[in-house]
């Protein structure tokens, strides 16, 4: 029996997308995989949400010893429309397994969408293909305004509910944001509003050119150590014993 004897049966080789599905409809056209990424983006831009994603840089060379980046940067900001069906309370909750803390977020996103807003830059982040599209990240933040809250990405399936061989949706699994050290990259245009509520949960980069002051700096109290007979506290600091100049921890006992 050749296939070609029966040409509504497909193969199941990576010549499958190239059969005809003839009257049968075994298989779904890119037609209709179009038209349900179409309705997939139409249904969650109508019914979604307003939330806003920044990018975090990740730079796996910086520490080659533990693939680590201690010096990680909001580099920008765009906006997309995310479903989800309940928002989560954000507190703590009493069960007979324990204390439950309801801060996960689930939020379906179209890929194509997703993607296509990425691209969007400018100081108002309505100016379409600007930057290269991207998808989402494990590790970056996303904000939710109707509840006025941080979350971090800690999951993201592309996988998911799949129709005609193609997925149309991105499942993230998000939750409450914690404070990780992040510094804002301030050149970017999309956050060049300091009145982004970014700025309430991250620093600015400092400036190359502006020295930092150390708030744990001890230098004028050491001064007057040096300078002070009645000395109230000692000196951490290592230096050669002088015998004309002892410090006697126990005053005299």
């Amino acid at each position: 029996m050749a296939r070609e004897d029966y040409p509504w049966l497909c193969s199941t080789m990576k010549d499958a997308f190239a059969c005809d599905p003839g009257p049968a409809n075994n298989t779904v056209s890119k037609e209709e995989t179009e038209h349900a990424e179409g309705y997939t983006t139409e249904a969650f831009g109508k019914y979604g949400l307003k939330f806003t994603y920044y990018v975090v840089s990740l730079d796996m060379k910086r520490d080659p010893l533990y693939g680590e980046d201690p010096l990680q940067q909001i580099l920008r900001a765009f906006y997309f429309n995310g479903y989800t069906e309940q928002i989560p309370p954000n507190v703590l909750t009493y069960q007979l397994q324990g204390i439950w803390g309801e801060d996960i977020l689930t939020v379906q996103v179209g890929r194509l969408a997703f993607k296509y807003w990425s691209t969007y830059g400018g100081e108002d982040r309505n100016t379409p293909k600007i930057n290269e599209e991207i998808e989402p990240r494990i590790g970056d933040v996303v904000y939710l305004e109707p509840n006025r809250t941080f979350y971090e990405i800690v999951d993201v399936k592309y996988y998911t509910n799949a129709f005609g061989l193609s997925s149309q949706v991105y499942t993230l699994t998000l939750r409450v944001y914690k404070d990780a050290k992040y510094s804002i990259r301030s050149e970017d245009p999309t956050l060049s509003n300091k009145e982004d509520p970014i700025y309430d949960v991250a620093p600015e980069s400092p400036k190359a050119q502006f020295n930092t002051k150390d708030p744990l700096m001890l230098n004028d109290e050491f001064k007057d150590i040096e300078n002070s007979e009645n000395v109230s506290m000692m000196d951490p600091r290592y230096k050669k014993s002088d015998p004309n100049k002892s410090l006697d921890p126990h005053y005299g006992w």
